[in-house]
């Protein structure tokens, strides 16, 4: 296995809806998705992999969640493989994350590793954000963008304004955006981009929404009233990013609370079903895709993991070796923004967690830390960093 002929890479995304993900049943679930060429490289986007507080605190508090999503992949390709793969990094902002395993025949040839994170929620916090890893495989260069955008119907403004939010202000630490820094390179967006099938939530529960095993012409309507392809093809969100064709059934929301059924699973009937779960990439003459699907039958979150197969033609030259330039430019003040909005996590997260173990006392001490938090963060507002 060689970057200079031919890379393939496995890409998953799965919003962990905050709870603990069984490792055994991940690991049962992902088997059959891998294609029958071992991976060189497999990327992982999760969301909302753990709660506010853990996620928040980070370091050793979100490391166990991590740790048991890792083993699951790792056994997972064990099985299939019969190789263990090697964990290059992985990196979060608040309750998103990104993991990068590389086969271990390819370790040698991978070099230049960057990550990169933004907060996109409140005051720039990572309750929702976008978590990106560059590499180099041989002379091919590789950029993975995790993504956690607003929820609701409604908001799908939203979405495409922390689109905008993940270009200006996902920088790697050399300067360079997400877009490919040098000709012939890759970009991928993968995550919970939670665009919906309507604008609006459903007038009456249940009206309207077809069974989740119901042939692919009834859900026809739904997908082509999809946000994220109306709004990509109108030039508002994930520019000259492509898809490939969906043919699996939406990947949100289930009902995790009603009866197990082997043969058909119950959509929550107060949100519009949607494939808010998606894997887009950036065209290429050296790219193929050769799977995009979902995992019907996994049952560890009200979302369904979604995986893409790419091929990569390496070494030579395409016909498209031009560097894509980003709709938007860095903002001056990324650096600043994120490191405050990071003192934040730390203030929300240790409150949350005095909450959570010290009953009314940690009521009182959400109070004094939120307190001091934003005053300190007002009092900085002119600091460079």
């Amino acid at each position: 296995m060689s970057p200079t002929s031919q890379i393939t890479l496995y890409l998953l995304t799965l919003n962990c809806a905050r709870l603990p993900q069984a490792p055994s049943h991940l690991t049962a679930s992902v088997v059959p998705t891998l294609p029958s060429t071992p991976p060189t490289l497999l990327l992982l986007s999760l969301q909302e992999i753990a709660s506010l507080a853990p996620s928040f605190l980070g370091g050793t508090w979100i490391t166990p969640h991590i740790a048991s999503i890792s083993s699951s992949i790792s056994s997972a390709t064990q099985n299939v493989y019969d190789v263990e793969y090697s964990l290059v990094g992985f990196h979060t902002i608040g309750l998103t994350a990104v993991l990068a395993f590389i086969h271990p025949l390819a370790a040698d040839d991978i070099s230049d590793i960057k990550w990169a994170g933004v907060g996109l929620g409140i005051g720039g916090m990572g309750n929702k954000g976008g978590v990106a890893v560059r590499m180099s495989l041989g002379d091919t260069e590789i950029t993975a963008v995790g993504v956690h955008f607003a929820p609701h119907e409604f908001a799908a403004e939203s979405r495409d304004k922390d689109w905008e939010t993940t270009v200006r202000n996902l920088v790697f630490d050399d300067g360079s955006q997400i877009y490919p820094s040098r000709p012939g390179g890759h970009l991928f967006v993968f995550g919970d981009l939670n665009y919906r099938t309507a604008d609006t939530r459903p007038r009456r529960v249940g009206e309207g929404i077809p069974s989740s095993t119901a042939p692919r012409e009834e859900w026809r309507k739904s997908l082509e009233a999809d946000q994220l392809t109306r709004r990509r093809k109108a030039g508002t969100t994930c520019h000259f990013l492509e898809e490939a064709a969906i043919a699996f059934p939406p990947t949100y929301k289930y009902d995790l609370e009603a009866p197990v059924s082997e043969v058909e699973e119950v959509f929550v009937e107060k949100r519009w079903p949607s494939w808010t779960d998606r894997i887009l990439f950036l065209p290429s003459s050296r790219l193929k895709v050769q799977t995009y699907d979902s995992i019907p039958g996994y049952r560890g979150s009200d979302h369904k993991p979604v995986f893409a197969v790419f091929k990569v033609r390496a070494g030579g030259r395409g016909d498209d070796e031009a560097v894509v330039q980003a709709p938007w430019c860095v903002d001056d003040g990324w650096k600043l923004r994120r490191a405050m909005a990071r003192r934040g996590e730390y203030v929300v997260g240790g409150a949350m967690m005095a909450v959570e173990s010290a009953g009314i006392w940690g009521v009182l001490l959400t109070v004094v830390l939120v307190g001091w938090g934003g005053w300190w963060a007002l009092s900085r507002t002119g600091t460079e960093i």
